[in-house]
């Protein structure tokens, strides 16, 4: 077993959408980078599950401002995300929930980049995939094309993970530019300062106007800023709800920045399709 094995941690996403009712359906872990990947890509991360002879199973995640590169296994013919499988997938920003229905047995190894470290690696404009997932070919080259069969033959996915970080080493760009490193060290503040609810205080913050944050947001991520900063908070309040069901809502609203309960509700509903108080009273997995 190569560099990943023993590193492995359940992963435990603020995304997740209705997680009592199908977090037992799969197995999802996660691998740190490598201190020499740590610039461009945030984690490694597998997930694994065999419902042979059950019935599909639909899950959800509220997603991150990152883009993925994925080697992707499945039943015999399958067809995921509108590509033919095996597969090794290039996954842009997903703008509303990402949504999949787990059929018969599959395996996914990953690696979800650090928000911009896509456009850091690869030099592209990350708004042109936004909302797609396209052949890594098509994105990559020809010398990426194929990667799961290399991956693919490591045998355990802990060994997938090692293979692929192995690839991605070998296709490593030189150290990313400072304006790379300070947008991902922006948006980690974003996602742990609850006080940042609005796109002027970070151009107040980093002293840009915010007409440049939001084209740099956009090339660099593949989302505006103001999505990034709403969708760390209904990540939160999504996590609140499951994990207290009975929280006040007017003061959950108040403590992640909406301006009172009806604009919490108004938003989640928009990213959901429900309200907070159904979403709670359905968080046992109903």
């Amino acid at each position: 077993m190569g560099e990943a094995g023993g590193v492995a941690q359940i992963a435990a996403e603020r995304g997740l959408v209705r997680r009592a009712a199908t977090g037992a359906t799969f197995d999802n872990r996660r691998y740190p980078p490598g201190d020499d990947l740590e610039r461009w890509i945030q984690h490694f991360w597998t997930v694994e599950w065999d419902l042979r002879g059950q019935p599909p199973v639909d899950s959800r995640v509220i997603s991150y401002p990152a883009m993925h590169l994925t080697a992707e296994w499945g039943e015999v013919d399958e067809v995921r995300h509108g590509i033919a499988l095996p597969a090794t997938i290039v996954h842009g920003v997903v703008s509303k929930v990402f949504e999949i229905r787990l059929t018969g047995r599959g395996e996914v190894v990953g690696a979800r980049f650090t928000p911009g470290g896509f456009a850091a690696w690869t030099g592209l404009d990350a708004s042109t995939y936004t909302d797609r997932a396209l052949p890594a070919g098509q994105v990559l080259g020809p010398e990426l094309a194929s990667a799961h069969a290399t991956i693919g033959a490591a045998g355990s996915l802990e060994d997938r993970v090692d293979a692929l970080r192995q690839i991605l080493r070998a296709h490593r760009p030189p150290v990313a530019h400072p304006a790379d490193e300070e947008l991902a060290a922006l948006v980690r503040r974003m996602a742990a300062d609850d006080t940042l609810v609005r796109v002027e205080q970070l151009a107040e913050l980093t002293g840009r106007s915010v007409r440049t944050l939001q084209r740099q947001f956009r090339r660099r991520i593949g989302i505006g800023p103001k999505w990034v900063l709403a969708r760390y908070r209904l990540q939160e309040a999504a996590y609140a709800l499951e994990t207290d069901p009975e929280v006040d809502l007017a003061d959950l609203a108040a403590r992640l920045g909406w301006y009172d309960q009806a604009h919490l509700t108004n938003d989640f509903r928009k990213m959901l399709g429900e309200t907070p108080g159904r979403y709670a009273a359905l968080a046992g997995g109903g």
